[in-house]
């Protein structure tokens, strides 16, 4: 594992499969090229530990775009990981609250992970708050978000 991590050797689908399986995973192909929801979120944490909360924003964003172009069976399959934590509870509720709308609004159901209480937070957050945004009307935020009390407002989350 060492010499994988060191880049010192390149490992054979058997080494991953293996490893993934004591872990209790599998390796499994899904037929896409967008990024899912633990790799967008550990990017999201990368650029919120530069401070760089403008990118953290444009990924955000960029997730939400990738599973609003998925068929439904795509968007769970990018969702069923779950992501490590940004560091920031009100981006994880975020990133929870994303999840839940995007396959909400297909029929599927969340992840377990997304219902985590450690996904919910106690006081209003307004996504992308800077000091100088206003917080949505709440009639205007989508139900997964309101109820982990994330305030954003439904055309930030209108796909291109």
């Amino acid at each position: 594992m060492s010499q994988i991590e060191g880049e010192k050797s390149a490992p054979l689908y058997e080494t991953v499969e293996r490893i993934l399986r004591g872990a209790g995973h599998r390796l499994i192909a899904v037929p896409t090229v967008r990024d899912d929801a633990a790799t967008i979120t550990l990017r999201i944490r990368e650029a919120l530990d530069e401070g760089d909360h403008e990118r953290a924003l444009r990924l955000f964003i960029q997730l939400n775009d990738n599973l609003a172009a998925e068929a439904p069976e795509i968007r769970f399959a990018l969702s069923i990981a779950e992501p490590e934590p940004t560091g920031l509870k009100h981006w994880d509720a975020a990133i929870a609250g994303l999840i839940e709308f995007r396959l909400a609004e297909v029929g599927l159901p969340s992840p377990r992970w997304v219902d985590d209480s450690a996904k919910f937070l106690s006081h209003r957050w307004t996504f992308g708050e800077r000091g100088f945004a206003d917080s949505p009307d709440e009639a205007r935020v989508p139900e997964p978000f309101l109820k982990r009390r994330v305030l954003i407002d439904r055309d930030t989350l209108a796909s291109a």
